[in-house]
């Protein structure tokens, strides 16, 4: 974890989920969902992709732990062509969000070696495309404002920053 970059956390939202842009995964990639035993892998691809966060197994249990059986369904990754995981997302949910239902991208990772590949934009069609397959209507997510090339990624998907307050019109 970086500690000696300032950053600010900030809330986007795309209040709904039609029209989703669509990049397919790259070639020489793969991907799958989640199955029993994959939290080993999460944990990698963020211990290699997260400078911000203590990544640690209480973490994931904190994060999935008791609705870990939604996750074949919420959680995917990207193999590489020797079947190494790269990178991961989960389409997860708030049912409080604002007061109302969101979908939420969450847990977005790619490994440093494998960013720059369109990996990220693969990422955001599928986990944008299953939450709108799991029924929800809008999404939201979190990231930093050190994470700009995820803003811009976000934005390009149709991402606006919240804005509650004097604080967040200043980011």
């Amino acid at each position: 974890m970086n500690e000696t970059e300032p950053h600010v956390r900030v809330v986007m939202v795309r209040e709904d989920l039609e029209n989703i842009l669509e990049y397919p995964v790259p070639a020489g990639y793969a991907v799958r969902w989640y199955q029993p035993g994959d939290e080993q892998l999460w944990l990698n691809i963020h211990l290699a992709a997260d400078k911000y966060h203590p990544i640690t197994p209480e973490l994931f249990a904190r994060e999935f732990g008791e609705a870990r059986d939604l996750l074949k369904d919420r959680q995917c990754f990207v193999f590489d062509a020797n079947e190494k995981p790269v990178g991961t997302a989960t389409a997860w949910f708030n049912d409080n969000f604002n007061g109302a239902a969101y979908g939420r991208v969450n847990w977005v990772a790619v490994v440093p070696q494998h960013q720059q590949r369109g990996l990220g934009k693969t990422l955001m069609t599928l986990i944008c495309r299953r939450l709108r397959e799991l029924g929800h209507r809008r999404a939201y997510l979190t990231t930093s404002t050190a994470q700009t090339p995820a803003i811009r990624l976000y934005h390009r998907f149709g991402f606006v920053p919240l804005i509650r307050s004097a604080q967040d019109t200043a980011i």
